[in-house]
């Protein structure tokens, strides 16, 4: 057997040990906030309990922007940050998926500035049953991961998670008890921040909040996407 063909041989059986290497598992996810109640003392306390409950920003406040994508073209009100990726259809905004890796996540953002003190609503439709929808909020920049990133079935459905400047960042908040996207629901999003929490609502239910005490103060709001087949709906945005 000559040198070129013991290389290919060699080479090929490299590509085949990782074509058959198991996914990295998900990280483990927190203690849940029953856990705590039951068992008292013999767990932190759990952070997310004290905005469990909070209702404060829930309602009120004041229209200063909304977005229905009644219309054929995306308009001046948003940045596209990769040509094609986004577009209007069919009343919505739709995410496509791009084939080369490094050309996702750059985005969709909203040109008019957040207020301090907001709540942000929107709808989202994952088409996969990979679900992995995404937003950014309070980026310092429209750019990805220049604030924090609302991730709700995020590594094929396993993660519900608020991130702070890098969705692998080790102090990321993820949902203790995991609710799974459903392939073709329609989820009503809501974002809440009136001090420095983030916190994330999905139909009405609180999901997690980040109490962040070094907290981004960045403006920009937008859509993200990996390679999901997704849209987004019905924008609002009140200054609190």
């Amino acid at each position: 057997m000559n040198r070129i063909a013991t290389l290919r041989i060699a080479a090929g059986l490299v590509a085949l040990a990782a074509a058959c290497t198991p996914p990295e598992p998900p990280p483990p996810r927190p203690a849940k906030a029953q856990e705590a109640v039951d068992q008292p003392g013999s767990l932190a306390e759990d952070p997310q309990a004290k905005h469990a409950n909070r209702t404060d920003g829930l309602t009120g406040g004041t229209l200063v922007f909304e977005d229905q994508f009644e219309r054929g073209e995306i308009g001046d009100q948003w940045t596209v940050k990769h040509a094609g990726e986004w577009t209007v259809d069919n009343g919505a905004l739709k995410a496509t998926v791009v084939a080369e890796e490094e050309a996702r996540n750059q985005g969709l953002w909203l040109n008019k500035p957040l207020p301090a003190k907001v709540r942000v609503v929107f709808q989202s439709r994952s088409l996969s049953k990979v679900g992995d929808t995404k937003c950014e909020i309070f980026a310092t920049e429209q750019k990805h991961e220049a604030g924090y990133s609302i991730i709700f079935g995020g590594w094929s459905n396993t993660i519900n998670t608020i991130t702070r400047r890098g969705e692998h960042e080790p102090t990321r908040v993820i949902q203790s008890e995991h609710q799974k996207v459903e392939q073709g629901r329609t989820y009503t999003w809501t974002v809440v921040r009136t001090d420095n929490a983030v916190r994330w609502y999905i139909d009405g239910r609180f999901m997690i909040a980040y109490d962040d005490a070094e907290a981004v103060r960045g403006t920009f709001f937008g859509f993200n996407n990996w390679a999901t087949d997704v849209r987004f709906d019905n924008v609002q945005v009140y200054a609190l």
